[in-house]
């Protein structure tokens, strides 16, 4: 079986204006945005230091060939599935 080439996309959340971030969420995903695992860290929950720790492992685990980190710090996302209201994890920033 042929491995896929995997990539990361890092994104923060929180308050844009005031420069706040409350949540790093990190998408794993094939080169066509095919998402392959997901994961958050809530900064109210634990140190910078072990979140990065965290993202360097699984960027280890899932072998990584590159991560990108969207600089801009986005309002938090979320829709609503089978009447629960669920995170979106993106890929991509989508214009709209």
């Amino acid at each position: 079986m042929e491995s896929k080439e995997l990539y990361g996309t890092l994104t923060m959340y929180g308050d844009p204006e005031q420069q706040i971030v409350d949540e790093l969420r990190l998408a794993i995903h094939d080169k066509k945005g095919n998402l392959i695992f997901a994961t958050y860290w809530e900064t109210s929950v634990m140190e910078k230091e072990e979140i990065i720790k965290s993202i360097n492992v699984l960027c280890s685990q899932y072998r990584i060939k590159e991560l990108h980190t969207i600089e801009d710090i986005l309002e938090p996302e979320f829709e609503e599935v089978n009447g629960e209201k669920m995170r979106v994890f993106r890929t991509k920033i989508y214009e709209k």
